[in-house]
């Protein structure tokens, strides 16, 4: 028998099966839900399939600490979904696409432990589902040891490496017409979102060897502003236009030059001024003092 229950965010039903509870399905009022560990003094140990199933507005939710278990598109469509904040055990099962379509998820993170490196990890957890699909990434208790970095910063080189067209082909098979009719479009996106991801690990850089951020920054820096591909510039400006720690992983990367500045700066026209000023100043800054010394090599 299903029983309804009123909790922080919202309201959501549930079954009481042996000693344990499980959430049939949960009804988001706001952005923030938080789960409950025990109902009924009993652990809630499962959610059930489709249990979020498209809650449009839900933007953080908390899990309960004894959790085992999450079904097939628990939160699937969940497009406004941002947060999760999840403590799991070693013994746990995960279903089918529990995160499908939650293009905006950017953080799995651990409540128990909040300091800079397990927000720098919680992000990379966090485009394990939804940008590289790799379900053997997709293991929370693991999320930031040395093995666990070294096969995400692998997986990330596989996909940087893929050509452009990969995946187009299948599309085809599949009949999306309204991807099929715009092939330019799509390996635009596909730059895109190779530039989101290395503007990803860049940022959080936590067990970021030497040589991969090289490369990462090479990636970059062929994408940026006047380059036949301005992916790069595209991700910063157009998505990030006002979080000045993109900006500084643009700079650094090397994809501010002498040859596309003024173009940067005539688009951003009056917008982000306060970008817009520290462009200014790493150009009169960094820029300028290294033709400087330049000058004197020669």
């Amino acid at each position: 028998m299903e029983k309804e229950l009123k909790i922080e965010g919202g309201s959501l039903s549930y079954r009481i099966c042996g000693d344990e509870v499980t959430v049939i399905s949960c009804r988001a009022d706001g952005g923030k839900v938080k789960l409950p560990d025990e109902i009924e003094d009993l652990p809630v140990t499962k959610l059930h399939k489709k249990a979020f199933l498209s809650s449009k507005f839900l933007k953080e939710v908390w899990l309960p600490k004894g959790l085992k278990e999450i079904g097939d598109w628990a939160f699937a469509y969940c497009s406004a979904l941002e947060s999760v904040f999840w403590l799991p055990g070693e013994d746990f099962l995960i279903g089918k696409d529990i995160f499908k379509d939650c293009s905006r998820l950017c953080r799995i993170c651990r409540p128990d432990k909040r300091g800079p490196v397990e927000e720098q990890v919680g992000r990379l957890l966090g485009a394990v589902p939804v940008r590289l699909e790799a379900a053997y990434l997709f293991t929370p208790s693991q999320v930031g040891e040395e093995q666990w970095l070294i096969r995400f910063d692998d997986k990330l080189k596989e996909f940087l490496s893929l050509p452009d067209e990969d995946g187009f082909t299948k599309m085809v098979y599949c009949g999306e017409e309204d991807i099929v009719a715009n092939v330019e479009y799509y390996l635009a996106e596909r730059r895109r979102e190779k530039a989101r991801l290395c503007f990803l690990r860049l940022i959080n850089d936590v067990g970021l060897k030497e040589e991969f951020a090289g490369e990462l920054s090479a990636y970059l820096a062929g994408h940026t502003k006047g380059c036949p591909s301005e992916a790069a510039w595209e991700v910063v400006f157009g998505e990030h236009g006002n979080e000045q720690v993109y900006y500084d992983a643009f700079t650094r990367a090397g994809c501010l030059t002498e040859e596309n500045y003024d173009d940067i700066l005539q688009q951003m026209g009056e917008d982000y001024p306060e970008m817009k000023g520290y462009l200014m100043r790493y150009r009169s800054g960094k820029m300028e003092k290294a033709d400087f010394f330049d000058t004197l090599s020669l």
